[in-house]
């Protein structure tokens, strides 16, 4: 399993909190996290400094699909945006959840 990349979320310009992505695909992705968003709220990811350089300052904008105990389903709001495949590249895709 890879390592799960850490990214901040937040949501009209706020900070809401922080998530481990999983499972990032073209079209969303996993979001492991303890916050619990109603389905369709639409949310900004940022990936964390440990991230790496390459993803300074980039920002991915989705909308909650699903919600479970373990976190949120997401899509992405804007496909194959030079951004999201900048995340994907970097993104432990495919990652199992426990």
């Amino acid at each position: 399993m890879s390592a799960a990349m850490w990214v901040r979320l937040s949501s009209s310009g706020a900070e809401i909190g922080m998530g481990s992505l999983a499972n990032a695909s073209i079209s969303g992705a996993f979001l492991e996290t303890r916050l619990q968003l109603p389905v369709d709220a639409r949310i900004t990811l940022e990936p964390v400094s440990s991230a790496g350089v390459a993803l300074e300052g980039l920002k991915i904008a989705a909308r909650v699909a699903r919600v479970d105990t373990r976190g949120l389903g997401i899509e992405w709001r804007d496909l194959a945006t030079p951004e999201l495949l900048a995340l994907l590249t970097a993104a432990p895709a495919h990652a199992q959840l426990p």
